[in-house]
């Protein structure tokens, strides 16, 4: 299945929803489905790391439309957490992938 980077930015004074559905975020995005699953990602942080400001997912899926499906199910998408999104197909060209049974 081919793979696909989403990358989201928050929108300005959304740090506390953020925190508020992180964890319902978290466990929906090790959800899986035969169409689409997320196979790594983490938060986007400032340089001190200290400081959270968007998200960052790698996702096997069947298509485009089914990785876009599942992003649009994701809490922080139903909230309205990013002000910009994007969505690539990406080739994966070094690294392992770790297999998540």
């Amino acid at each position: 299945m081919p793979h696909f980077i989403f990358r989201g930015t928050d929108a300005p004074g959304m740090a506390a929803t953020r925190s508020e559905i992180r964890e319902s975020h978290r466990s929906y995005i090790r959800t899986s489905s035969p169409e689409c699953r997320v196979v790594a990602g983490g938060p986007l942080v400032n340089d001190a790391g200290d400081t959270m400001f968007g998200t960052m997912l790698i996702l096997e899926a069947t298509d485009r439309d089914a990785a876009l499906q599942f992003l649009a199910g994701d809490p922080y998408s139903k909230a309205k957490l990013f002000a910009h999104t994007e969505v690539d197909r990406w080739q994966w060209g070094l690294g392992d992938l770790i297999k998540v049974p």
